[in-house]
């Protein structure tokens, strides 16, 4: 009697572990993918102004003295002495020989660094 209570329990028990352990959810819910980010149709007016002004323009914005008399907040003062270099990217992307941006914090976003690499690599539009 005692033999057959042990496995009548042995075998409730392993029936309660494999009923709980599987289940079906759904793999979206599960698995969230993380938000996309698209960058075909970047513009600078609307998508490069908004990063720029929440990760740059509080050093690099308004008079003259802006932080190393790097001015972002004019697009071709931006446009001919960071786009066109190579300096912008480098900067966002904290690449090796540049000063990371923003100065002594993370990386931006990786969709805010995309866009501004998609907005660069189709000539940085002033659009």
């Amino acid at each position: 009697m005692k033999k057959s209570l042990a496995i009548l329990s042995l075998t409730t028990i392993l029936v309660t572990l494999i009923l709980s352990g599987c289940y079906y959810d759904k793999a979206e819910l599960v698995y969230p993918q993380a938000a996309s980010c698209d960058t075909t149709n970047v513009k600078y007016s609307t998508d490069i102004v908004a990063i720029l002004s929440a990760n740059c323009y509080a050093c690099h914005s308004g008079t003259a003295s802006a932080s190393g008399g790097r001015k972002f907040d004019d697009y071709t003062l931006l446009k001919n002495n960071f786009v066109n270099s190579g300096k912008l990217v480098l900067a966002v992307t904290h690449s090796p020989g540049a000063t990371p941006m923003p100065f002594n914090q993370p990386k931006m976003a990786k969709c805010n660094i995309d866009k501004i690499i998609a907005w660069v690599n189709r000539g940085a539009p002033n659009n």
